[in-house]
Order: structure tokens, then sequence, then C-alpha cells
């Protein structure tokens, strides 16, 4: 995050909840803890403010920018992981009542619909200003989120046909 330039840990914070927080889930502790460990690896410089609550601010350093593009020329090929709640709690409904089944249906699909709705206004917002490989990852979370939400509402759809 700091390619884009110069931040504070909670800079970063706003950032990251604004893009890669979307399909990268990680505590917030390490945007605190981790510019450190990086400033030890000389991979990003700090600078602390004078007075004040004397905040600190980072930068990507050369070698920084080196172990980033070293990073991103890696092979990538393990697999995608989905820990999806409404999946594993589906998969266990045996035992739930069919209104209960109904529920986490109508749910599911309403949160992927309010989700991609969500996905379509940030890229209206940015758009201008963001690369065209952020917009692509955008793409691809509002792709999921309409497709999952299909998922859903196809379900919903054939509870109303073939109740449980």
């Amino acid at each position: 995050m700091l390619c884009y330039g110069p931040a504070t840990s909670y800079e970063l914070k706003q950032r990251v909840g604004q893009t890669i927080g979307n399909f990268w889930a990680f505590a917030h502790s390490q945007l605190y803890d981790e510019p450190a460990r990086l400033v030890a690896a000389g991979l990003v410089s700090q600078s602390i403010e004078q007075g004040g609550r004397r905040k600190r601010t980072y930068s990507i350093t050369d070698d920084g920018r080196k172990a980033l593009a070293e990073w991103l020329a890696e092979p990538t090929l393990d697999q995608t992981e989905v820990r999806d709640t409404g999946l594993l709690k589906l998969f266990f409904s045996f035992g739930a009542s069919p209104a209960d089944i109904r529920r986490l249906a109508r749910d599911r699909y309403e949160s992927h619909r309010a989700r991609a709705d969500g996905y379509n206004q940030q890229r209206t917002e940015i758009e201008s200003r963001a690369d065209r490989w952020q917009l692509k990852t955008l793409e691809l979370g509002l792709r999921y989120e309409r497709t999952v939400e299909r998922f859903w509402k196809d379900f919903l759809d054939e509870l109303d046909r073939d109740p449980p």
C-alpha cells in the first residue's frame, strides 16, 4: 500500500479498508506491527512527527520496491480459499427447519446483492482516479458477488417450487 504514497498506520488502515480489504482479510493490528518490521528490514523508511502524537509516516524504499517486484514476479499457483459461513450452514442444514433454511437463503441473497451494489458504487466513485488493475479487482469482486447472489436467488426459487 505504500507504493501508492507515504502513510501512517491509520492511513494504511483506511486505504486497505477501501481496497484490498474487500478480498484479503487480515488483522488490523498488522498495519501497526508490520511497518516496524519492514523498517528494520530496510524495505520501508519512517519519519516521526516532532511533538504532538509523534505519529510515524512510512514510505517504501528502493529496496522495498525491489522486494515488491520480486514478489509480483513469483508464480501464484495456490488455490483460492473460500470461507463462507452461509455455505457451511447450508451444508449442515439437514438439522434445520424449513423456515431457517429459507431465512439463510434470503439473508445470503440480500447480503451478496448489497455487496455487489456496493462494488458498483465504489467503482463509480473511484473510476476516474484508480488504475486499471485496481478496477480489475473490483470487476472480479462484482462478478463473484453477482454469481453468488444468483446462486442464492435460484435456491430461493427452488425452495418455492420444492419446499424442504
